[in-house]
């Protein structure tokens, strides 16, 4: 048996492990379509076996056998055949897939024959298309900080010079926190927009 696999780097490995196994489940329909780069044989539905769960999938096919696995940060793919074509069809299956699910983000699938060393993402390492969360937040609380000292000092040098003070303190204090809270609320959307 010749064997490949690919470890193709991504913050949702479930999320791509799932969506492949549904369509191959999807009992051959979508093979009658042709990758451009070689032609498939053709399959019956009887002749394609999808098993999986968020964390692990196998697809069998008459031609070779390809198993996934959702890893933190990674989605490894191991396919296996009887033979060099058998082995490029799979990749070629599995690579066509990966990059029409992934169209908006595109994903990178490096094959490697299945003894070669391949590396894992580094800990901490920030995978692609996954913002670092912890610095944005620092810069959105840093911008409340000195909008809010700002607000204060305007604040203080107004109330220096008017008999009204009680009205204008609250008045100001209540648009510090309106546009505090909606600032924040705003940064904090566009945050989990880009993460989800």
């Amino acid at each position: 048996m010749l064997t490949a696999e690919a470890r193709i780097l991504t913050d949702r490995p479930s999320r791509y492990l799932v969506q492949l196994c549904k369509h191959f489940a999807n009992k051959g329909r979508h093979l009658t379509h042709r990758p451009r780069t070689h032609t498939l044989p053709e399959l019956r539905p009887d002749q394609i076996q999808v098993e999986w769960t968020d964390s692990d999938g196998t697809l069998r096919l008459p031609w070779g056998q390809c198993t996934l696995q959702a890893l933190p940060g990674t989605l490894r793919v191991h396919v296996e055949a009887d033979g060099q074509e058998n082995l490029e069809r799979l990749q070629d299956l599995v690579s066509t897939h990966i990059g029409r699910f992934s169209r908006r983000d595109p994903l990178r699938v490096e094959w490697r024959a299945s003894g070669a060393a391949v590396d894992a993402p580094a800990e901490g390492a920030v995978l692609p298309h996954q913002r670092p969360g912890g610095r944005t937040r620092f810069i959105v609380i840093g911008v409340a900080a000195v909008a809010v000292a700002l607000h204060l000092a305007l604040g203080g040098t107004v109330l220096a010079n008017t008999p009204w003070t009680g009205w204008v303190v609250g008045f100001l204090v209540t648009v510090v926190v309106v546009k505090a809270a909606l600032v924040g609320g705003l940064a904090l959307r566009r945050h989990g927009s880009r993460i989800g």
